[in-house]
């Protein structure tokens, strides 16, 4: 564990869970109630495919006695950029160190992320292994919200 980790740990930090999804603009297909041979209908437009990209993290404070979430909404794809920019949020929110645990995905690798690193001392990156979504509690934000956008 480098130095600044080690001291993250022993001063006790906000952990962050965070990851991404999208949302499609479009009507979710599912199952409703209605009466019998009135079948629902749901007018739309064809063809477009406007989606919002979202970004969240699950933070829990260093004494494990809060627990927030924190979101940002994107109107193109998440990349690196709007990673560093969440982070960036983040820090602004929370109070001592920070450490965000992000999956494998290319956007929370790179120079925008070194660079955000360097110039915050404070704020400490890890990934969860690969293929484990399990893992990561914010996943479970995803699920909740399409499931019940459906």
């Amino acid at each position: 564990m480098a130095a600044g980790k080690k001291n993250a740990a022993r001063l006790g930090a906000h952990l962050v869970f965070a990851d991404e999804s999208g949302f499609l603009l479009a009507p979710l297909v599912a199952r409703t109630w209605a009466p019998q041979g009135c079948t629902p209908l749901q007018r739309h437009r064809q063809g477009r495919r406007d989606k919002i990209s979202v970004i969240s993290g699950i933070s829990v404070s260093p004494q494990r006695q809060r627990l927030g979430l924190y979101y940002l909404l994107f109107f193109e794809n998440i990349g690196q950029e709007e990673v560093c920019l969440f982070l960036r949020e983040l820090l602004r929110h929370l109070r001592g160190s920070v450490i965000a645990l992000l999956d494998n995905s290319s956007t929370h690798y790179g120079e925008p992320l070194r660079q955000l690193l360097r110039r915050h001392p404070r704020l400490h990156i890890e990934h969860f292994p690969a293929y484990a979504p399990e893992l990561n509690p914010d996943e479970g934000v995803w699920s909740l919200a399409k499931r019940e956008l459906g």
